[in-house]
């Protein structure tokens, strides 16, 4: 009976180690930084982006606000699941108005965004100046510079329109895709001129034992010769733990590439 009680009391406290190392992770601030390099003609000047997606039920702090608001951002881009039912409204608010606070800012929906009262969710995008995509595109100029932003639905709840969204766009720009869920991918075609793709969703599968998850770990890649971030996400679903899946959110550099002529040569002499 002893050993019993010894083996419960052990497997007790191993699981209140675990839960607080889960939870203490789930709440971490880790800002990300990655650099992609953008072959257009007309891309001559850096851009700088803060992506950030799967807020869910997070609150974002000032703190966390400020250190972000250090680097030179040029745009804000929130990947979906900015919310999920019962966080409240004033939570919501808050959020948007401090990333709102850093630069240019657009929203496209996540699964859960459609948790939320739409009308309100639409009125506090307005109240802020946040451009929300849906199957469509915008352009974003910096300075004479012109770039491409396309915003895909959400794949899983709402009513995806890929070829829509990409319909008409003059691809001599760098173009940039959100889409919250990764399975975009599936879509894409060399020949779209889609620069740059950024997604969430996943949470780099959140609770991570070993090897075994629902989903990978987030990270960058190719994919028909496009550059795309999947971001572990900032938020947690279901339960606030994260195990081997730290939360990210992302300072991305959009570099220019000079393509090799006479001025180039010049230069480098």
């Amino acid at each position: 009976m002893e050993l019993l009680w010894a083996i419960a009391l052990i497997i007790i406290a191993v699981s209140y180690f675990l839960y607080r190392k889960m939870f203490k992770l789930a709440k971490e601030n880790r800002l990300i930084k990655n650099v992609f390099q953008i072959h257009k003609k007309d891309f001559t000047k850096q851009v700088n982006i803060f992506f950030i997606s799967d807020i869910h039920q997070r609150e974002i702090s000032d703190e966390f606000i400020n250190d972000i608001g250090k680097e030179k951002i040029d745009l804000v881009i929130i990947g979906g699941d900015l919310a999920e039912k019962n966080v409240p409204d004033s939570q919501i608010d808050d959020n948007l108005n401090k990333l709102s606070s850093l630069a240019k800012t657009l929203f496209v929906w996540g699964n859960n965004d459609y948790e939320v009262n739409q009308s309100f969710l639409f009125s506090v995008l307005k109240k802020y100046g946040i451009t929300a995509l849906r199957n469509e595109s915008c352009i974003f100029k910096k300075e004479k510079q012109l770039i491409n932003l396309v915003g895909i639905d959400d794949i899983k709840e709402g009513i995806p329109d890929y070829p829509k969204s990409i319909q008409g766009l003059d691809t001599n720009h760098f173009t940039l895709l959100i889409s919250h869920n990764p399975k975009v991918h599936q879509q894409i075609e060399p020949n779209d001129g889609i620069d740059l793709i950024l997604s969430g969703h996943t949470h780099g599968g959140q609770i991570r034992i070993g090897p075994i998850a629902r989903y990978a770990l987030g990270g960058t890649g190719k994919i028909n010769s496009t550059d795309f971030l999947i971001s572990n996400g900032y938020g947690t679903s279901k339960v606030p733990l994260r195990l081997s899946a730290p939360p990210e959110v992302h300072f991305i550099q959009c570099v220019p590439v000079y393509e090799k002529n006479d001025l180039w040569e010049e230069k480098q002499q």
